[in-house]
């Protein structure tokens, strides 16, 4: 997964794809995937098309959100999740499950990829992120 550690923190590469989207590999329910790398996002997210892969077990969530591009839809809420970003994983994570055929759409016009998700402020606050574009990596807090 190209990781590595440096004082508290741990790094792992991104690509910025021609959209200026950060997008990294990571596991999510120890099963490889594509997420963004989003600091505008308040949350979390998984593509509501992948909650097989993954398997996610999804709950209704009422309340209304949005995106950056449009209003969604349906929202569902799975909890007690994990991702691994950089070598370590993130346990009991709150994922926001939508529909991104929207977002795949945008990418598939000028990239060759589909994106399964999203990593939202939620995490990147908790481990006091650093996302370092010359770099092109992204460093996590180890020790909180």
């Amino acid at each position: 997964m190209g990781v590595e550690k440096i004082n508290n923190y741990q790094s792992k590469k991104f690509e910025i794809l021609k959209s200026g989207h950060l997008v990294t590999d990571s596991l999510v329910n120890g099963v490889s995937a594509k997420l963004i790398i989003d600091t505008g996002a308040s949350n979390s997210c998984i593509d509501s098309n992948s909650v097989e892969k993954f398997k996610i077990k999804i709950e209704n969530y009422d309340e209304q959100a949005s995106s950056a591009t449009e209003k969604i839809k349906k929202m569902y809420i799975s909890k007690e999740n994990s991702i691994d970003i950089v070598g370590f994983s993130i346990e009991n994570l709150k994922l926001f499950v939508f529909d991104m055929n929207h977002i795949n759409e945008t990418l598939k016009e000028n990239e060759s990829i589909k994106i399964h998700g999203i990593i939202g402020n939620d995490i990147m606050s908790k481990h006091e992120a650093i996302v370092s574009f010359s770099e092109k990596k992204i460093y996590l807090k180890l020790d909180l």
